[in-house]
């Protein structure tokens, strides 16, 4: 008795150790779950689907790796170059801006961020980000503190929000991590701290990274390095409304530089993509090399990992004979629309495999249809929109 009392409080312990916040916050319960499975279809948490082929020309042919964001009625996709195009159409609209060194050029336009209120793009680079507007003209240069390699968005239509990753190469206690840009007054106007401990800064991190979620007009965050996804308030402050107990399957990011080594990456709960729903939070993650899709369940507070009938990480797509549904990381919309991106090769060779008898959206199916039969291996990638039901 004695002992068994003593494991007890050993194990309490332990949990408060590794997540100090679990009594404060809405948990999600993601390591006692691991292994639970179910079959979630797609119909059960959207209303309709659409697609849209981005136009392949020999002045925007893309890569399998891309950074989406489906805005205003616009898709932006950094694939090297950042290119726009129509919403509805998939036609190609223009390139934004150039790569290389020269005034207005960028090194890398994989960082970036719309702002639909003015339709101005703007690309973060490592120690500044550029400012262009929609036809993809250079407009000017802004301040972001040096070493900036993080995401970013859009805290309001004033204001710029980014994360910036140099916190995790300084023994600074308390070091920043986001800072908000005044878009009007061209300057820094906020900065929050970072709650990750000293002992864990300058540890090589190669199989997760910060990012944001965009959730009825508000901005939230979860950085690299946390259990804890945060609502950012103001320019000066966030406040954690969730916690990720991933108990002690994290990665060891106490060893420095721990993940050269290959064998070591993705040995811990890495949550890579959040979407949230007013029912749910959809969090894709990895864990020693395999995806999940994690679905919470706001009000009874159960977590499930999505699953298709074959037991494929992934929402069942029982609306049109397309691929399952899975969350992929750098494929966003602050609109509430679930964006994927399909490789149009792989969607024509495995065309049979996704085929279903009694399609939940019959007309779109006839479309999908359609569409498919323009493909061929070497078209751009199809944007696959997901509108989710109201109130879901």
């Amino acid at each position: 008795m004695k002992k068994s009392v003593l494991l007890s409080l050993l194990s309490f312990g332990i949990s408060l150790l590794y997540a100090p916040e679990l009594n404060s916050q809405v948990v999600i319960p993601i390591k006692d779950n691991l292994h639970n499975a179910k079959t979630i279809h797609l119909s059960e948490i959207a209303s309709d689907v659409t697609f849209v082929p981005l136009e392949t020309t020999d002045d925007c042919l893309l890569g399998n790796d891309c950074y989406i964001q489906y805005v205003d009625g616009q898709i932006f996709v950094s694939s090297d170059i950042l290119y726009r195009f129509d919403g509805k159409t998939g036609k190609f609209l223009n390139k934004i801006g150039s790569k290389g060194q020269g005034p207005g050029e960028y090194l890398n336009s994989f960082r970036y961020t719309v702002n639909p209120a003015t339709k101005r793009i703007y690309v973060l680079q490592f120690k500044d980000m550029l400012e262009y507007d929609y036809d993809g003209k250079y407009l000017r240069t802004l301040p972001a503190d040096n070493h900036n390699v993080g995401t970013c968005c859009m805290l309001n239509e004033n204001q710029l929000l980014y994360a910036n990753d140099a916190y995790n190469n300084t023994v600074e206690n308390l070091a920043p991590q986001l800072y908000t840009v005044d878009l009007q007054k061209g300057k820094i106007v906020g900065k929050i701290a970072s709650p990750v401990e000293k002992k864990l800064r300058g540890a090589l991190n190669l199989s997760s990274f910060d990012f944001f979620y965009p959730y009825k007009g508000q901005v939230y965050f979860k950085g690299s390095f946390q259990d804890e996804i945060y609502l950012v308030q103001s320019p000066k402050k966030k406040v954690a409304a969730y916690v990720c107990d991933r108990g002690y399957l994290k990665a060891g990011y106490d060893k420095k530089n721990a993940e050269i080594d290959p064998r070591n990456r993705m040995k811990g709960i890495q949550i890579q993509n959040i979407f949230e729903t007013d029912k749910y939070l959809l969090l894709s993650y990895v864990y020693e090399k395999n995806s999940y899709q994690g679905v919470f369940d706001k009000a009874d507070h159960s977590f499930v990992n999505a699953v298709t009938g074959e037991g494929k990480a992934g929402l069942e797509n029982d609306l049109i004979s397309a691929p399952a549904v899975y969350i992929a990381p750098f494929q966003i919309s602050p609109d509430g629309i679930i964006v994927n991106a399909i490789n149009a090769g792989y969607l024509s060779e495995h065309r049979k495999d996704f085929k279903i008898a009694n399609p939940g959206l019959p007309f779109r199916e006839a479309e999908w249809n359609r569409m498919l039969d323009s493909l061929t291996e070497d078209s751009n990638p199809v944007i696959i929109l997901i509108a989710v039901k109201p109130g879901n």
